[in-house]
């Protein structure tokens, strides 16, 4: 495997994974070679599709068209070609493996790191938090902490809505919280604002957060706001991926994807018996 160097747009990436992996459970780092298929079969199909357009650059400088101007084209081309070969191989290992191999997920994501020099610049649109690397992560940093309460309430999705600067930047999040046992599955929403500062900053300051009944409630220890302090590794019109670190320097990733709307997401997951853990 290709090891690759930190990436100088994403503070403490590459030191944070580090230390993930160390403290990975074996289960994380073992993997069959069929699981792998995906990744090995973008990986050896990128040069194709590059060599491919190579030839066809030959053919229209034949024609008379400005070499600049091919150039440009065919890198964008190459590049849009290699991001979505990355987030295709991120989607697939999340969805064949219970437990992700933790080293090719930290490949991937340092690739796609690479692609874009100011991820937190268009983050605007409907979200779900798809994959995050460990359980119990997405509640802590995102959640309402209703969960805190006991074993029998899970967190089982997270919606995510960033408004665009002319909307005023607003940020509302759903999340749906199941109830074991034969319960319907309750919804509680989170309104406030979000702030992207320097290249890869975020953070998103939720101030009202009220039951899917319209009741007010308050957050994790009776706080008047939950903040949410991120550096965004990566973001494209399909996919968000972002990194929270610790006071230790302990490091929690999240992989977002995008949905036409979180009110029918939301009605889709209420009142179901489906679940899905974020960590597989």
């Amino acid at each position: 495997m290709e090891i690759l160097g930190p990436n100088p747009t994403v503070p403490g990436l590459w030191r944070c994974h580090l230390r993930e992996i160390a403290k990975a459970p074996a289960s994380r780092t073992n993997h069959s070679i069929s699981n792998c298929r995906t990744w090995s079969f973008a990986a050896l199909t990128l040069p194709f599709f590059a060599r491919a357009v190579l030839r066809r650059s030959t053919a229209l400088r034949a024609t008379g068209m400005g070499d600049a101007t091919l150039m440009k084209k065919n890198r964008k081309k190459v590049k849009e070609m290699e991001v979505g070969m990355l987030e295709g191989a991120l989607k697939t290992l999340f969805k064949r493996m219970d437990e992700p191999d933790i080293f090719k997920v930290r490949e991937i994501l340092m690739r796609l790191a690479k692609t874009n020099t100011k991820p937190n610049q268009n983050l605007a649109g409907d979200w779900i938090i798809f994959w995050a690397s460990r359980e119990g992560c997405v509640d802590k940093l995102f959640g309402t902490g209703m969960t805190d309460e006991g074993w029998w309430l899970q967190l089982q999705e997270y919606l995510l809505r960033l408004s665009t600067k002319k909307q005023g930047r607003e940020a509302e999040a759903i999340e749906i919280v199941r109830k074991v046992g034969p319960f319907p599955n309750q919804s509680n929403s989170l309104k406030g604002t979000y702030v992207p500062s320097g290249t890869n900053r975020l953070k998103i300051i939720f101030t009202e957060f009220k039951t899917d009944d319209g009741k007010d409630m308050k957050p994790r220890g009776d706080q008047e706001e939950v903040v949410i302090d991120v550096d965004v590794i990566y973001s494209s019109k399909t996919m968000i991926a972002l990194q929270w670190e610790d006071a230790n320097g302990e490091c929690d990733f999240y992989v977002l994807t995008r949905v036409n709307s979180i009110i029918e997401e939301r009605d889709k997951f209420v009142g179901t018996s489906k679940a899905r853990n974020f960590f597989n």
